[in-house]
């Protein structure tokens, strides 16, 4: 049964990957700046949450800190006190805590949060559930890993969760079964999220369930896109500037 409502920004509103970023040193992709960017434009955010050593949630994306800090290393391998320390990619921009990160966007746009693959899923899960607990704002969760998702239908089973998926070159059954969403049956994710440059894909639209796509980064992507599937997940383009276009694309 489809639990998601005819007015949910997954279905009504653009999503911001990890905010609406710069490539410069201004607004750094998860950072305050681009969640405040995204916020002004009327967008919906799209974030990651890993866990630090000491077991603090944090908004970053990658599993390791060189390509978006100063630091270096795996990103669970360091204190919150020791990533609080970093910088993001030379701003003056630190890594935010899920908790703050919550407190600081108060419901002023929904969120599309995706829980890291982790061999600590199961402190993962409680950690994130626990800071959303009171939290009163619009928001869906969303993993790779179908462990994740069947914790959250236990423990949350009221909350939206997603499947995210893509295509993969290099063959390993984990590769195959995140493929081709194998562990559905199991999950019961509520929509889809899908690489774009892997649509159309008849099973990314199985049982009907809502179809996001990721990552939309030029004109041409998101108009392919935009026809075939619910909702687009974008970057380094402006969605309203493209809806009349992609009208007459349909």
């Amino acid at each position: 049964m489809q639990r998601i409502p005819k007015t949910s920004f997954l279905r009504t509103r653009p999503i911001a990957h990890r905010g609406l970023h710069d490539d410069g040193r201004t607004m750094p992709e998860n950072s305050y700046a681009a969640f405040e960017n995204a916020i002004a434009h009327g967008y919906a955010i799209e974030t990651d949450v890993h866990l630090s050593a000491d077991g603090v949630a944090v908004v970053f994306h990658d599993d390791t800190l060189e390509r978006m800090t100063n630091g270096e290393g795996p990103i669970e391998d360091k204190t919150y006190k020791q990533l609080s320390a970093l910088t993001l990619r030379g701003s003056d921009e630190h890594i935010p805590r899920f908790d703050e990160f919550l407190r600081r966007v108060g419901g002023r746009a929904p969120l599309l949060i995706e829980l890291k693959t982790s061999d600590r899923r199961k402190e993962l899960v409680r950690r994130v559930l626990l800071d959303l607990k009171d939290y009163t704002g619009e928001f869906a969760l969303q993993s790779f890993d179908p462990r994740i998702l069947h914790l959250l239908k236990k423990q949350a089973p009221q909350l939206l969760r997603g499947q995210l998926a893509s295509f993969y070159q290099k063959f390993s059954i984990r590769n195959y079964v995140v493929k081709h969403m194998c562990l559905n049956f199991w999950t019961k994710p509520d929509f889809i999220s899908y690489n774009i440059a892997d649509l159309p894909y008849p099973k990314a639209r199985r049982r009907g369930r809502l179809l996001l796509g990721w990552t939309a980064r030029t004109a041409e992507e998101y108009l392919r896109v935009k026809p075939i599937i619910d909702n687009v997940i974008f970057e380094h383009i402006r969605p309203e500037t493209l809806y009349v276009t992609c009208g007459q694309h349909r």
